[in-house]
């Protein structure tokens, strides 16, 4: 049974009752990821979200509805024709902060891949002058077409209306993990970006959980990351573990260097049976490099990474607890946990 909604229920509340986590432990970083960290907290807008989806949640004869399409057709489209793919990411003024965007900036260009229904892109709109949305669904694209978003329908960047377009700004928010080919995305995100000066946002769920959504449910993907996972049976699958390997096994390689990079909780509506479903989310900043090979510096952070951790070791149990509070709200999306 749900829990009663108290619309007066305070930030630090909210955070300790849903495991909402914003803070890391910066000594288990690699230097470079603690130089580029960025601190984000539980915001107004965020907060709004949070009650907002506590006081009306999903009914469960909806819920009943959106298991009878998911038979046919995957969990992005039954939720696209249900409108039941309400999803929190960044506020507005967490994207200006993670950015660096001035306050009266709002002449660049962003393409969100992976959109969903629009309502985690809504929150950027009043940065940018063109949003584009792509989408895989047909179902989801009318959902971002309904919303003025520019919606292209496709699932591949290289053979869609878009493939010759450059953007200022490429976001792909929580898509890496539900693709087969998540390199071949990360090139793609990269030949769409304006170089050397355009940015790329990408959110990943951590620890690593990857699934591809299909009709009747999930399979694992044809290619996997080398990231700690929640599947793997890893014991260093901690959030400042997997960040690391994120970024030292597959970014850096794939020719991105890490400007900026926060942790914040992915949340989605809640139902009859919760009232809130939140992961542990990363959002990186990411510049494009000009070749695809980490330079001197990142190897003698490395070095200095490797020394650092066998130093803090001892501080891991006392924050192991706080570290891994979201593990519990993990079931609604990480479906081949199950």
């Amino acid at each position: 049974m749900r829990k009663k909604v108290d619309l007066k229920e305070s930030r630090h509340e909210l955070r300790r009752r849903f495991g909402l986590q914003y803070n890391v432990r910066k000594y288990r970083l690699l230097p470079r990821l603690q130089k580029a960290f960025v601190q984000l907290n539980l915001d107004q807008d965020t907060q709004k979200f949070i009650l907002y989806s506590m006081k009306n949640p999903y009914s469960a004869w909806w819920c009943w509805i959106r298991g009878s399409l998911m038979r046919y057709t995957s969990r992005y489209t039954a939720d696209g024709i249900l409108n039941m793919s309400r999803m929190h990411v960044l506020s507005t003024s967490q994207w200006r902060t993670i950015l660096k965007l001035a306050i009266d900036e709002d002449s660049k260009t962003l393409l969100d891949v992976g959109a969903g229904d629009g309502f985690v892109t809504q929150s950027a709109q009043p940065l940018f002058s063109q949003i584009t949305a792509t989408e895989s669904s047909l179902a989801l694209s009318w959902r971002l077409q309904a919303k003025g978003f520019r919606s292209i329908c496709t699932g591949d960047l290289k053979s869609s209306p878009i493939s010759g377009e450059k953007f200022d700004f490429v976001s792909c928010l929580n898509v890496l993990d539900r693709v087969d080919y998540p390199l071949q995305l990360l090139r793609d995100l990269k030949s769409s970006v304006k170089q050397p000066e355009g940015k790329v946002v990408l959110a990943v769920v951590l620890p690593f959980c990857p699934a591809v959504m299909g009709a009747g449910g999930s399979r694992p993907p044809k290619e996997r990351l080398p990231v700690p996972g929640c599947c793997d049976g890893s014991k260093n699958n901690s959030w400042e573990d997997c960040i690391n390997a994120l970024v030292e096994r597959v970014l850096e390689p794939e020719g991105f260097q890490v400007e900026a990079v926060s942790r914040v909780p992915y949340l989605s509506h809640g139902d009859n049976r919760r009232g809130l479903y939140s992961l542990d989310d990363a959002i990186l900043v990411l510049s494009p490099t000009a070749d695809n090979a980490t330079n001197g510096n990142d190897a003698v952070a490395k070095d200095d990474s490797s020394s650092q951790t066998k130093l803090s070791d001892k501080k891991d149990s006392a924050a192991k607890e706080s570290s891994n509070k979201t593990s519990s709200s993990q079931s609604f999306f990480c479906e081949p946990c199950e």
